[in-house]
Parts: structure tokens; C-alpha cells; sequence
């Protein structure tokens, strides 16, 4: 029997490649560092002064995507080149963006996954304070507004009826609970703290796996982390990402009820995103109180062919048991098809706020 002759890889001469497109890499970032510092001088010159810019940001990382022909996926290429544009974005001027806190919470990873590593994180109490404290241009708040198993973020929705800011951009976020503890024993935990929106979720999980620990609701993940640094009998339903950061054990993974639990966050701020080719735009209106009134507003997205993609109904607060209507659909407040949309349902409906056109998440 002839034995085939087995080609030898040589390690080294990989690694060396490794090493030259590492350099290559390098260089081409360092070209585009220079870049992004003359645009920034170019855009000082006429007067623009903001830094971010949603509708760019998503026109590179889409067009990137599409262009990709290696074995790296889209969230690869998107969270790479997030990553870059950070940075970049960091030597022309720190952008702050604000969350819920503390450290830890879900809020912060999608600040992270939105705006990179390299952008000024400052967390917030509560959405309200997050709402408040955009004051200029360069800062921005991300909220959570929606979540696929609990359904909408109601504090949220009252803050864009009442605050003047406009959203810019959205994102979803994956949402996978893990067990959290000091303890390295599952048997040893008698209480699980966490957002109550975390226990709803992981609550048959929590019943099977260990139904006499107490359920205690706090008012973010990351409350419920400082909880479980106290005691080896406490556990925290957060992110697994946060162990290593807070010294804590990974009792389990994965312990949603639900998979594909999504969180969908929403970008607020001061400025309107100019058109990216696939975009989203939210509005709120107020109907009169008559038969037919949402009807007519139906009919108005079916004339024009537009795909309302989400509705949800909120109470007034300026006008006893009357109701407003948060709605999103597809495409940009700049599109000939949108203005006439607004324009018709200017005329069916009571009042009418437009909330923003924004890069629809990717």
C-alpha cells in the first residue's frame, strides 16, 4: 500500500504573511485616520460642527457588507468597522452618549455595539434623565424602546411625547440572559435579582431550575450585579460579558424562556439624519374621538403604497382618556412618497409630530 505523501504546511511563512497583511492593515487605517481628520477640517469650514453622522455611517457599513466576498459575516464586517469609525471618531472629538445605568446594564452593550468602544459612555438613573441631558449636538442618548417578548418601553414613549428631541437611529440587540454569582454552585443561590423585565423572561427557566430562590426586582442588570458581589447565596441575571469585569462565575448561559429575545434601542439627539437609502421614519399623532378615525389613517398608508411597519397606542397626557399613536414605517422624511403621506395625514388626523427619520438598524 502507498502511503500519500502529506503536503507540510510551514507555519512560519504564514505567520510572516500573517504579519505583512497585519502592516498593510495598518497602514491603510493610518491613511484613513488622516483622511477623516481633513473631511472634519472641511466640514469646520462651512460651519458644521457635528461629529456623527448617522446616514454615513450606515451607507460604509452596508456598502461594506454587500462588497464582502470572505468567510467573515455581516455582524464581522459591521462590528470591525464600528469599531474603526469609533476611533476615528475619537481624534476629531469625543461624542457622549448616554444610557441607562449602572456599568453593566443592557443599555451599554447597545451603546457599544451603536457607537464603539471609543465613545464617551455616561449612564443615566432613569430614560428621563437620559431625555435632559442632551443639551448640543455631539451628545446622544440611547433608549430602549421595545422588547420582542415584553412589547413596548412605555417611560420611552412618554419622554418622546413630551421632550423636543428627534431619533437619529436605531439598533436591536440580542438578548441572552446569564446566571451570575460569586458562588460557583447553582444550588447554592437562594435569591436572583434583576430587572423585572429579566425575570419575566427567564421565569420557567428560574422555576425548574431552582424554584425556591427569591425573585427580587430591581431597577437595571447592573443593580442586580452589585447585588450578587455581595453574597455567594445571591445571583444576577445579566449579560455573561460582564463576569470577567465584575469577578463573577457564569452559573449558565442562556437561561430566556424565549430565544430570539430582541430589544430594539432607539438613537436620540439633536440633529436630523439626512436619507441613507434604507431608512425608517416614526411620527406621532393624535386622532378625534370618532368611528373611523384610525381608518382613515390606515387607508392613507395603503394609497401610498407604504408599509407601516409598527403602531402603538399611548394615553395622552394633556388630554384626559384620549390616545396618541406612535407609528413607524418605511423610508425617509426627504422621499417624495413620505412628504405626501405626511402631507394626507395631516389632514386625517388631530395633531402630528414627526419624531424622526433615521438609518434603519442593520
Amino acid at each position: 500500500m502507498v502511503k500519500k505523501k502529506i503536503k507540510k504546511v510551514n507555519l512560519n511563512l504564514i505567520r510572516k504573511q500573517i504579519d505583512a497583511v497585519d502592516k498593510s492593515i495598518l497602514r491603510s487605517l493610518s491613511k484613513r485616520v488622516d483622511l477623516v481628520i481633513a473631511a472634519g477640517e472641511s466640514k469646520k469650514e462651512i460651519g458644521d460642527q457635528s461629529y456623527y453622522k448617522p446616514e454615513r455611517e450606515a451607507q460604509i457599513i452596508n456598502a461594506l457588507i454587500s462588497e464582502n466576498k470572505s468567510k467573515l459575516n455581516k455582524n464581522h464586517i459591521k462590528n470591525i468597522y464600528k469599531e474603526i469609525i469609533s476611533a476615528c471618531f475619537s481624534l476629531e472629538k469625543k461624542i457622549e452618549i448616554f444610557f441607562l445605568g449602572p456599568k453593566g446594564t443592557y443599555s451599554e452593550l447597545a451603546a457599544i455595539d451603536h457607537f464603539g468602544k471609543s465613545a464617551k459612555r455616561t449612564s443615566c438613573s432613569d430614560i428621563n434623565q437620559i431625555f435632559l441631558k442632551i443639551n448640543e449636538e455631539n451628545c446622544f442618548g440611547i433608549v430602549p424602546v421595545e422588547n420582542s417578548s415584553e412589547g413596548s418601553v412605555n417611560q420611552t414613549l412618554d419622554c418622546l411625547q413630551s421632550e423636543e428631541l428627534t431619533i437619529c437611529g436605531e439598533l436591536e440587540l440580542s438578548i441572552e440572559h446569564a446566571l451570575l454569582s460569586k458562588s460557583k454552585k447553582l444550588q447554592n443561590i437562594y435569591s436572583v435579582y434583576g430587572h423585572e423585565q429579566a425575570l419575566s423572561q427567564c421565569r420557567l427557566w428560574l422555576s425548574r431550575k431552582i424554584p425556591n430562590a427569591k425573585l427580587i426586582s430591581v431597577e437595571s442588570s447592573g443593580i442586580a450585579i452589585e447585588k450578587a458581589k455581595k453574597s455567594n447565596n445571591v445571583a444576577a441575571i445579566a449579560h455573561a460579558s460582564n463576569a470577567n469585569e465584575f469577578k463573577l462565575n457564569i452559573l449558565r448561559k442562556n437561561i430566556e424562556d424565549q430565544k430570539n429575545n430582541t430589544t430594539r434601542f432607539l438613537i436620540i439627539g439633536k440633529i436630523n439624519a439626512k436619507k441613507s437609502g434604507k431608512d425608517k421614519t416614526s411620527i406621532l399623532i393624535s386622532l378625534d374621538n370618532k368611528p373611523g378615525a384610525l381608518s382613515k389613517v390606515l387607508k392613507v398608508f395603503e394609497s401610498n403604497k407604504i408599509n407601516l411597519s409598527h403602531i402603538q397606542s399611548r394615553p395622552n397626557k394633556s388630554d384626559k382618556w384620549q390616545y396618541s399613536f406612535f407609528l413607524d414605517f418605511e423610508g425617509h422624511v426627504e422621499d417624495t412618497k413620505v412628504k405626501n403621506l405626511v402631507k394626507k395625514l395631516s389632514s386625517v388626523t388631530q395633531t402630528l409630530k414627526f419624531l424622526g427619520s433615521y438609518p434603519k438598524s442593520i
